[in-house]
Protein backbone atom coordinates (compact mmCIF):
# COMPACT_ATOMS: atom_id res chain seq x y z
CA UNK A 1 0.00 0.00 0.00
CA UNK A 2 2.94 2.41 1.02
CA UNK A 3 4.46 1.67 -2.53
CA UNK A 4 1.62 2.11 -4.83
CA UNK A 5 0.65 5.35 -2.80
CA UNK A 6 4.58 6.44 -3.02
CA UNK A 7 4.74 5.76 -7.10
CA UNK A 8 0.86 7.82 -6.88
CA UNK A 9 3.32 11.00 -5.27
CA UNK A 10 5.80 10.82 -7.87
CA UNK A 11 3.48 10.59 -10.84
CA UNK A 12 1.36 12.94 -9.92
CA UNK A 13 4.52 15.39 -9.59
CA UNK A 14 5.80 14.58 -13.09
CA UNK A 15 2.59 15.74 -14.29
CA UNK A 16 2.71 19.07 -12.43
CA UNK A 17 6.31 19.39 -13.32
CA UNK A 18 5.67 18.77 -17.28
CA UNK A 19 2.64 21.38 -16.69
CA UNK A 20 4.67 24.08 -14.86
CA UNK A 21 7.16 23.35 -18.03
CA UNK A 22 4.62 23.96 -20.47
CA UNK A 23 3.53 26.58 -19.00
CA UNK A 24 6.54 28.39 -18.42
CA UNK A 25 7.70 27.57 -21.90
CA UNK A 26 4.63 29.33 -23.79
CA UNK A 27 4.80 32.37 -21.49
CA UNK A 28 8.62 32.63 -22.40
CA UNK A 29 7.95 32.76 -25.99
CA UNK A 30 5.16 35.32 -25.65
CA UNK A 31 7.78 37.36 -23.82
CA UNK A 32 10.18 37.14 -26.66
CA UNK A 33 7.13 37.99 -28.98
CA UNK A 34 6.49 41.95 -26.60
CA UNK A 35 10.33 42.07 -27.27
CA UNK A 36 10.83 41.25 -30.82
CA UNK A 37 7.94 43.33 -31.63
CA UNK A 38 8.97 47.03 -29.78
CA UNK A 39 8.14 49.62 -32.99
CA UNK A 40 5.71 47.64 -35.00
CA UNK A 41 4.10 49.49 -37.46
CA UNK A 42 -0.24 48.99 -37.44
CA UNK A 43 -2.16 49.60 -40.65
CA UNK A 44 -5.16 50.16 -38.83
CA UNK A 45 -8.82 50.26 -41.24
CA UNK A 46 -12.11 51.16 -40.70
CA UNK A 47 -15.45 51.01 -42.68
CA UNK A 48 -17.13 54.06 -44.44
CA UNK A 49 -20.22 53.79 -42.56
CA UNK A 50 -22.02 52.06 -39.54
CA UNK A 51 -24.22 49.90 -39.43
CA UNK A 52 -26.96 50.67 -37.55
CA UNK A 53 -30.54 48.92 -36.27
CA UNK A 54 -33.19 49.73 -34.25
CA UNK A 55 -34.40 46.81 -32.19
CA UNK A 56 -36.56 48.36 -29.70
CA UNK A 57 -39.42 46.43 -28.56
CA UNK A 58 -41.03 48.69 -26.03
CA UNK A 59 -43.69 49.92 -28.42
CA UNK A 60 -47.18 48.56 -29.22
CA UNK A 61 -48.29 50.18 -32.73
CA UNK A 62 -51.44 49.14 -32.33
CA UNK A 63 -51.82 51.15 -29.13
CA UNK A 64 -54.18 53.70 -28.73
CA UNK A 65 -51.27 56.26 -28.81
CA UNK A 66 -51.45 55.86 -32.15
CA UNK A 67 -55.16 56.84 -32.99
CA UNK A 68 -55.01 59.16 -35.91
CA UNK A 69 -51.48 59.57 -36.68
CA UNK A 70 -50.41 58.93 -40.14
CA UNK A 71 -47.46 56.48 -41.09
CA UNK A 72 -45.20 59.14 -40.32
CA UNK A 73 -46.14 60.38 -37.26
CA UNK A 74 -46.29 56.83 -35.78
CA UNK A 75 -42.49 56.36 -37.15
CA UNK A 76 -41.55 59.80 -35.35
CA UNK A 77 -43.22 58.48 -32.13
CA UNK A 78 -41.34 55.26 -31.89
CA UNK A 79 -38.20 56.89 -33.64
CA UNK A 80 -38.82 59.30 -30.11
CA UNK A 81 -37.89 56.71 -27.70
CA UNK A 82 -34.50 55.78 -28.93
CA UNK A 83 -32.02 57.53 -27.32
CA UNK A 84 -28.65 56.42 -29.27
CA UNK A 85 -29.12 54.52 -32.44
CA UNK A 86 -30.46 57.73 -34.27
CA UNK A 87 -27.92 60.54 -33.10
CA UNK A 88 -24.57 58.96 -33.79
CA UNK A 89 -22.81 60.79 -36.30
CA UNK A 90 -20.48 57.89 -37.71
CA UNK A 91 -17.44 60.27 -38.01
CA UNK A 92 -17.33 61.32 -34.80
CA UNK A 93 -17.16 58.07 -33.17
CA UNK A 94 -14.95 56.39 -35.56
CA UNK A 95 -12.10 59.42 -35.17
CA UNK A 96 -12.80 59.14 -31.48
CA UNK A 97 -12.16 55.53 -31.78
CA UNK A 98 -9.59 55.12 -33.91
CA UNK A 99 -7.71 57.89 -31.88
CA UNK A 100 -7.70 55.95 -28.46
CA UNK A 101 -6.45 52.88 -30.69
CA UNK A 102 -3.46 54.71 -31.69
CA UNK A 103 -3.11 56.17 -28.24
CA UNK A 104 -3.05 52.55 -27.05
CA UNK A 105 -0.84 51.30 -29.40
CA UNK A 106 2.43 53.39 -27.96
CA UNK A 107 2.07 51.66 -24.73
CA UNK A 108 2.82 48.90 -26.54
CA UNK A 109 5.70 50.54 -28.33
CA UNK A 110 3.93 49.63 -31.44
CA UNK A 111 2.74 52.70 -33.82
CA UNK A 112 -0.01 53.67 -36.28
CA UNK A 113 1.00 54.04 -39.97
CA UNK A 114 -0.54 52.87 -43.10
CA UNK A 115 3.07 51.48 -44.31
CA UNK A 116 1.90 49.66 -46.91
CA UNK A 117 3.70 49.45 -50.56
CA UNK A 118 4.10 47.63 -53.23
CA UNK A 119 7.48 46.56 -52.11
CA UNK A 120 6.16 45.94 -48.47
CA UNK A 121 4.11 43.40 -47.39
CA UNK A 122 3.06 41.77 -43.66
CA UNK A 123 5.44 40.40 -41.54
CA UNK A 124 6.34 40.46 -37.37
CA UNK A 125 6.65 44.46 -37.55
CA UNK A 126 4.51 45.20 -40.17
CA UNK A 127 0.95 44.18 -39.29
CA UNK A 128 -2.60 45.04 -41.12
CA UNK A 129 -5.93 45.50 -38.70
CA UNK A 130 -9.10 45.93 -41.14
CA UNK A 131 -12.28 46.23 -39.45
CA UNK A 132 -14.58 44.85 -42.15
CA UNK A 133 -17.77 45.66 -40.37
CA UNK A 134 -19.02 47.09 -37.37
CA UNK A 135 -22.83 46.80 -36.08
CA UNK A 136 -24.37 49.07 -33.26
CA UNK A 137 -28.29 47.58 -32.15
CA UNK A 138 -30.16 49.60 -29.50
CA UNK A 139 -33.19 46.92 -28.03
CA UNK A 140 -34.67 46.53 -24.55
CA UNK A 141 -33.64 44.21 -22.26
CA UNK A 142 -35.26 43.33 -18.67
CA UNK A 143 -33.67 42.30 -15.82
CA UNK A 144 -34.15 41.58 -12.03
CA UNK A 145 -33.55 45.04 -9.82
CA UNK A 146 -33.62 44.89 -6.03
CA UNK A 147 -36.39 47.45 -4.85
CA UNK A 148 -37.48 48.50 -1.76
CA UNK A 149 -35.89 48.17 2.04
CA UNK A 150 -36.98 44.04 2.32
CA UNK A 151 -34.92 42.47 -0.33
CA UNK A 152 -37.95 42.44 -3.07
CA UNK A 153 -36.80 42.09 -6.95
CA UNK A 154 -38.71 43.50 -9.38
CA UNK A 155 -38.35 42.86 -13.61
CA UNK A 156 -37.27 45.90 -15.37
CA UNK A 157 -36.30 47.33 -18.47
CA UNK A 158 -32.89 48.52 -19.38
CA UNK A 159 -31.51 49.78 -22.90
CA UNK A 160 -28.54 48.22 -24.25
CA UNK A 161 -26.29 49.57 -27.38
CA UNK A 162 -24.64 46.31 -28.69
CA UNK A 163 -21.55 47.18 -30.56
CA UNK A 164 -19.74 44.21 -32.76
CA UNK A 165 -17.15 43.99 -34.89
CA UNK A 166 -15.57 41.94 -37.37
CA UNK A 167 -11.62 42.32 -37.95
CA UNK A 168 -9.32 40.95 -40.35
CA UNK A 169 -6.12 40.58 -39.06
CA UNK A 170 -2.83 39.85 -41.03
CA UNK A 171 1.11 39.79 -40.21
CA UNK A 172 2.42 37.39 -42.25
CA UNK A 173 1.45 35.05 -45.20
CA UNK A 174 -1.74 34.35 -43.19
CA UNK A 175 -4.85 36.19 -42.33
CA UNK A 176 -7.73 36.18 -39.24
CA UNK A 177 -10.65 36.71 -39.18
CA UNK A 178 -11.95 37.63 -35.64
CA UNK A 179 -14.84 39.17 -33.78
CA UNK A 180 -15.70 41.04 -30.86
CA UNK A 181 -18.88 42.50 -29.03
CA UNK A 182 -19.51 45.05 -26.13
CA UNK A 183 -22.41 46.45 -24.38
CA UNK A 184 -23.39 49.92 -23.38
CA UNK A 185 -25.96 49.77 -21.07
CA UNK A 186 -28.41 51.66 -18.72
CA UNK A 187 -27.16 51.26 -15.32
CA UNK A 188 -30.10 51.03 -12.79
CA UNK A 189 -29.21 53.38 -9.63
CA UNK A 190 -32.37 52.88 -7.36
CA UNK A 191 -35.84 51.09 -7.34
CA UNK A 192 -38.33 51.71 -4.67
CA UNK A 193 -42.22 51.85 -4.42
CA UNK A 194 -44.43 54.61 -3.98
CA UNK A 195 -48.25 54.87 -4.01
CA UNK A 196 -50.53 56.93 -5.75
CA UNK A 197 -53.56 59.04 -5.15
CA UNK A 198 -55.69 55.93 -5.30
CA UNK A 199 -53.53 53.59 -2.71
CA UNK A 200 -51.85 51.78 -5.43
CA UNK A 201 -48.46 50.23 -5.12
CA UNK A 202 -46.02 51.90 -8.05
CA UNK A 203 -42.50 50.71 -8.70
CA UNK A 204 -40.56 53.21 -9.46
CA UNK A 205 -37.03 53.19 -11.16
CA UNK A 206 -34.32 55.32 -11.40
CA UNK A 207 -31.84 54.90 -14.19
CA UNK A 208 -28.15 56.51 -15.01
CA UNK A 209 -29.20 56.44 -18.50
CA UNK A 210 -27.12 55.67 -21.65
CA UNK A 211 -26.78 59.55 -24.31
CA UNK A 212 -24.87 60.31 -26.86
CA UNK A 213 -22.22 61.72 -24.94
CA UNK A 214 -21.47 58.60 -23.08
CA UNK A 215 -21.28 56.33 -25.91
CA UNK A 216 -18.31 58.63 -27.55
CA UNK A 217 -16.75 57.91 -24.16
CA UNK A 218 -17.54 53.92 -24.99
CA UNK A 219 -15.99 54.41 -28.22
CA UNK A 220 -12.52 55.57 -26.14
CA UNK A 221 -12.84 52.13 -24.20
CA UNK A 222 -13.36 50.07 -27.27
CA UNK A 223 -10.43 51.66 -29.24
CA UNK A 224 -8.21 50.89 -26.34
CA UNK A 225 -9.56 47.64 -26.44
CA UNK A 226 -9.15 46.85 -29.50
CA UNK A 227 -5.63 47.61 -29.64
CA UNK A 228 -4.94 45.35 -26.90
CA UNK A 229 -7.14 42.31 -28.41
CA UNK A 230 -5.12 43.05 -31.65
CA UNK A 231 -1.94 43.17 -29.93
CA UNK A 232 -2.43 39.52 -27.90
CA UNK A 233 -3.87 37.99 -31.24
CA UNK A 234 -0.78 38.60 -32.90
CA UNK A 235 1.64 37.78 -29.81
CA UNK A 236 -0.79 34.47 -29.04
CA UNK A 237 -0.26 33.50 -33.27
CA UNK A 238 3.28 34.16 -32.95
CA UNK A 239 3.32 31.36 -29.62
CA UNK A 240 1.46 28.61 -31.53
CA UNK A 241 3.84 28.48 -34.41
CA UNK A 242 6.67 28.52 -32.39
CA UNK A 243 5.63 25.71 -30.23
CA UNK A 244 4.52 23.79 -33.15
CA UNK A 245 7.97 24.15 -34.74
CA UNK A 246 9.04 23.00 -31.34
CA UNK A 247 6.91 19.94 -31.72
CA UNK A 248 4.98 21.25 -28.76
CA UNK A 249 1.59 20.89 -28.25
CA UNK A 250 -0.61 23.87 -28.00
CA UNK A 251 -4.24 24.01 -26.40
CA UNK A 252 -5.22 27.45 -27.45
CA UNK A 253 -7.92 27.74 -25.05
CA UNK A 254 -6.33 27.68 -21.68
CA UNK A 255 -2.90 28.80 -23.42
CA UNK A 256 -4.26 32.23 -24.90
CA UNK A 257 -2.53 34.93 -22.69
CA UNK A 258 -3.12 38.77 -22.63
CA UNK A 259 -0.15 41.13 -21.78
CA UNK A 260 -0.53 44.22 -19.98
CA UNK A 261 2.25 46.56 -21.24
CA UNK A 262 1.84 48.76 -17.86
CA UNK A 263 2.73 46.22 -15.68
CA UNK A 264 4.61 44.58 -18.01
CA UNK A 265 2.95 41.22 -17.53
CA UNK A 266 1.40 38.33 -19.37
CA UNK A 267 -1.90 36.26 -17.77
CA UNK A 268 -4.10 33.66 -19.32
CA UNK A 269 -6.91 35.94 -21.15
CA UNK A 270 -10.27 33.18 -20.77
CA UNK A 271 -13.04 34.82 -22.22
CA UNK A 272 -11.53 37.98 -22.77
CA UNK A 273 -10.25 38.54 -26.10
CA UNK A 274 -11.06 37.77 -29.53
CA UNK A 275 -13.34 35.31 -31.07
CA UNK A 276 -11.70 33.49 -34.17
CA UNK A 277 -13.70 32.88 -36.66
CA UNK A 278 -11.75 31.82 -39.41
CA UNK A 279 -8.41 31.73 -40.53
CA UNK A 280 -5.69 31.29 -43.57
CA UNK A 281 -6.29 32.64 -47.40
Amino acid sequence: MYYKSHISKIVLLVLVSLSFFSCSSHRDIAYDFVKNSKGASVAFYVPKELQKTNLRNDFDQESELFDGLDEEQIQDSIDSRVKIINKIDDDIFLDVMIASFEETLLDYDIKLEYWETENTKPDSLHWVVDMSQMEIQELVLYQYASCGDYGNYEIVPFTRINVAAWFELINDEESSVVFSEQNYDDYISDCYYRADSANNVLVNVEYHSVDIEGFYDFAVMLGKLYAGYCYDFFMNEYVRKEMIKKDEEYYENYMYMRYDPYEYYIYSAYDDRFIKLESGR
